[in-house]
């Protein structure tokens, strides 16, 4: 049994729609589906979700927000009409939104009816039994998954039936609509997964899979066939948009697969993440990588004598906002790579720190990060070499280096303005 979960651009309107039922027809596996909210059209268009949150901005303002809700009822009627439903379909359900959020439900309710809305009208399209995920996904206090979820969602599905899952949003502690953060209807999915004991979860999207690289950056880089929960999570660290972090850990922890697939071309097999691969064929997954840091270093005898020095600079910086992204270990030395955000950074720094107690502090020029990620690091002579070889031929100097916490990333330090030739040179010598 499969359960499948539908991104924005796969509904945006009625022609996405009907490709979206020919995949669920074409196998009788498929029998969950999680939905989002109808995405963009085109790139001037905007998203259901965006509208909903401007009506509930409106209405706490006590502005009208009759045009914003008008585009909403108009999308949805739009699509009804497309797909040969009752335009009038969905009447009752959007004058209940509208009241609410009038009544001051708040952001997260108002945020969620995008996915409740596609859920409910697709239910008739697809001829599919509706679950609110109200009804059975609960969020902690501080937004994690209760695990209570999986049994509720479990309970509610029985073999032999077809059913349909608004994403995005589930119950707090007090029962009221609590939403994840954007990108939470791959949560949803993951969640069904795994209270279904699903074989696979499907994650249909406007892409045929993840890529080596960002092709923003890199002329078609090679499509990812196979890549692991480690080096997905790597790779997100290192700043690639490859997949929603937390939607990996119900599914991991249950040893079920992610297949990423592609909306507009269901022939292509997409990227699967799974627990395990075999390297030796593609012992790199992937390259990434962020600048715009500030290397923090600092110097401290004996440090191993000190077991509360580095957490102490930690929540220093943290208390002031501040985020050390990348951390690089000496003997009696640490850096920290802090993500620059604003102009006084260094003052701000110096001043935070003003009262550690260390050798030497010292705030060095600004320096990027990337990342070689893949399982076959480890394991394959000469990926290393091959990574050093390209930067040297590059005259690129190399300021930090960490492999070995990680058996699956090789992490590079270099200077910012070297980023984008650095990141080239070891991708023209790794893919």
């Amino acid at each position: 049994m499969y359960v499948c979960k539908f991104g924005g651009s796969s509904l945006a309107d009625s022609a996405q729609i009907k490709k979206v039922k020919a995949i669920i027809e074409s196998s009788s596996e498929r029998s969950v589906v999680v939905v989002s909210a109808p995405g963009k059209r085109s790139s001037d268009d905007i998203k259901i979700t965006d509208l909903l949150y401007s009506c509930e901005q409106a209405a706490a303002k006590g502005e009208s927000m009759d045009s914003l809700f008008a585009g909403i009822e108009g999308r949805f009627n739009g699509i009804c009409s497309g797909l040969g439903l009752d335009p009038g379909e969905l009447t009752g359900e959007l004058e209940e939104i509208r009241k609410n959020i009038s009544a001051g439900y708040g952001p997260d309710y108002a945020a969620s009816r995008g996915e409740y809305l596609s859920a409910k009208l697709l239910s008739t399209y697809f001829d599919m039994i509706f679950i609110d995920a109200q009804e059975v996904i609960r969020l902690t206090a501080d937004g994690r998954v209760d695990p209570q979820s999986y049994i509720l969602l479990k309970d509610r599905i029985a073999d032999g039936n077809r059913y349909i899952i608004p994403g995005f949003y589930g119950a707090d502690p007090e029962g009221k609509v609590k939403t994840f953060s954007r990108g939470g209807s791959d949560i949803t999915g993951a969640i069904a997964a795994r209270a279904a004991g699903a074989e696979m979860y499907e994650n249909w999207t406007d892409v045929s899979g993840l890529l080596m690289a960002d092709p923003r950056v890199f002329d078609n880089p090679p499509g990812i066939r196979e890549i692991t929960y480690r080096e997905i999570r790597e790779l997100a660290v290192l700043g690639a948009n490859v997949f929603h972090e937390e939607a990996i850990a119900p599914v991991k922890d249950a040893g079920i697969p992610i297949n990423i697939r592609n909306t507009n071309d269901p022939d292509a097999e997409g990227t699967v993440i799974l627990e395990s691969r075999i390297p030796e064929n593609v012992p790199v997954a992937g390259i990434s990588g962020k600048n715009g840091y500030l290397p923090v270093h600092v110097e401290k005898f004996m440090l191993g004598r000190y077991p509360n020095f580095n957490s102490g600079i930690l929540n220093s910086l943290k208390s002031a906002g501040l985020s050390a992204d990348f951390i690089f270990f000496g003997n009696d030395s640490i850096t920290y790579l802090v993500k620059q955000s604003g102009d006084d950074d260094v003052n701000r720094i110096r001043e935070i720190l003003s009262g550690v107690s260390c050798d030497r502090l010292e705030i060095e020029s600004p320096a990027a990060v990337f990342g070689v990620v893949g399982e076959g690091i480890g394991s394959r002579a000469g990926i290393g070499a091959a990574v050093f070889t390209a930067l040297a031929g590059k005259d690129i100097n190399i300021r930090f280096t960490s492999y070995g916490g990680s058996r699956v990333s090789l992490l590079i330090g270099i200077d910012e303005s070297d980023y984008t030739d650095a990141m080239n040179a070891v991708y023209s010598a790794l893919k």
